[in-house]
């Protein structure tokens, strides 16, 4: 869930329950006043019937209205007390029940006792409380609407740099120039960008550092590799020290050997990365994956593998040694770990190049298989590791994809164009 829509979610629960709580505080305390209202008029009523009975000793002549009745009922006793109360009575002239305002009082006139009964209508103080309430109600989410529609423009304008910054990061890619967030009015949006250009310019720097030192690495490396292929070579030409020490020769032999594919593969791949390839030539796809089965034909002849090779003319603009090296690994990996008798199948249409095989080996890990060095525990100890990672690199660098999925016992390798 996003900030914002959680934090509108808490602030609508919170304003609607102090919304409902406003409501039923304010009706009850409006109907406590409007009530208090009435007791005193009703109060008065009673002032002025005693202070007439003082005056005259006898009971005033009453007349009743719609809004208010008084009534006198002889007792034999003193009615000593005052009672106020609500009560739902039939109002003859109106034909229905309404709520009443009572008040019950005792007076004794020439000896004799009185109870009198004072009702005042309670309809207009409800409807007029109802009003009131309905007024409030509708200012108070009037207000809530127009909090919530301002919060929402002013929020989505006050996140928009959150969201302009993510949206930079997840376009960034490491090999281009560190990301340069501008500075906003938000201090912590501010902050928070300022941060990002610092660290992604030490990630740029240490990135470029590493890539220098791998290219420079590897290429001076090809110097003494060559001093020691050939002084090997040398050796294995004097029988009389190849008599003694065949063994130990072979073994440096292929140690240099393995060491200069090794350096081969990271000049290669810093020169993908390093983007030193013009992606401009025309490749026949279906002709290359023929003429490389064909290179290795009688390898596989020599294994027993067999070929099967369904493929259209796909045509495309990108790099024929690049392309080369696609092809080349991928078959020669499904040579190399195939085993004896086993089959490669090779479909190449308008989208996809997918290369299956059967194999020694089992599932690799999808999650690391086109990590650089990455290598099964019983894979042949001649391979360095790269080769996938090569391949993924020359992908990208083309703008395809490189999937990898173990489905009935075979390895299948699929590059989406």
């Amino acid at each position: 869930m996003k900030l914002f829509s959680k934090y509108n979610r808490i602030n609508i629960i919170a304003s609607i329950l102090i919304f409902l709580g406003g409501c039923l505080a304010f009706y009850f305390v409006m109907d406590y006043v409007l009530i208090k209202q009435l007791d005193e008029a009703l109060e008065t009523e009673e002032s002025e019937i005693v202070q007439y009975v003082q005056s005259h000793n006898s009971l005033p002549e009453i007349v009743n209205t719609n809004d208010q009745q008084t009534y006198f009922v002889e007792v034999a006793e003193p009615f000593s007390k005052t009672i106020y109360h609500s009560k739902k009575l039939w109002n003859k002239s109106e034909q229905e029940s309404e709520w009443m305002r009572q008040l019950i009082f005792g007076i004794t006139v020439s000896n004799r006792h009185y109870q009198i009964t004072v009702n005042k209508s309670q309809e207009e103080t409800k409807g007029f409380l109802q009003l009131i309430v309905l007024i409030a109600a509708t200012m108070i989410a009037l207000i809530l609407i127009a909090g919530y529609i301002i919060n929402r423009v002013v929020l989505k304008r006050l996140w928009q740099p959150f969201y302009n910054s993510i949206h930079s990061i997840s376009n960034y890619q490491l090999q281009q120039q560190a990301i340069q967030l501008p500075s906003t009015p938000i201090e912590e949006f501010n902050l928070l960008n300022h941060t990002i250009n610092q660290m992604t310019a030490r990630v740029e720097k240490d990135y470029q550092t590493l890539k220098a030192f791998t290219g420079n690495a590897a290429h001076e490396m090809q110097t003494p590799l060559a001093v020691i292929s050939t002084n090997t070579e040398s050796l294995m030409q004097d029988e009389t020290v190849l008599k003694l020490h065949h063994t130990t020769i072979s073994t440096i032999e292929e140690a240099a050997k393995r060491l200069s594919r090794l350096n081969q593969s990271l000049l290669l791949l810093t020169k993908i990365e390093n983007r030193r390839f013009d992606l401009t030539e025309k490749i026949q796809w279906d002709e290359l994956i023929q003429k490389r089965a064909s290179e290795l034909n009688e390898l596989m002849v020599s294994q027993n593998i067999h070929l099967s090779i369904d493929t259209v003319p796909v045509t495309a603009v990108f790099h024929q040694h690049l392309a080369d090296i696609i092809v080349s690994n991928l078959l020669g990996n499904a040579i190399r770990y195939n085993y004896q008798s086993g089959s490669i199948d090779i479909q190449l249409n308008k989208s996809a190049f997918t290369i299956s095989n059967t194999s020694t080996l089992p599932s690799l890990d999808e999650t690391r298989i086109f990590n650089r060095f990455y290598r099964h525990p019983e894979t042949k100890v001649d391979g360095n590791g790269l080769g996938l990672s090569i391949v993924q690199q020359v992908c990208h660098a083309a703008g395809y994809t490189i999937s990898y999925q173990y489905n009935n016992n075979r390895h299948i390798f699929t590059i989406h164009f």
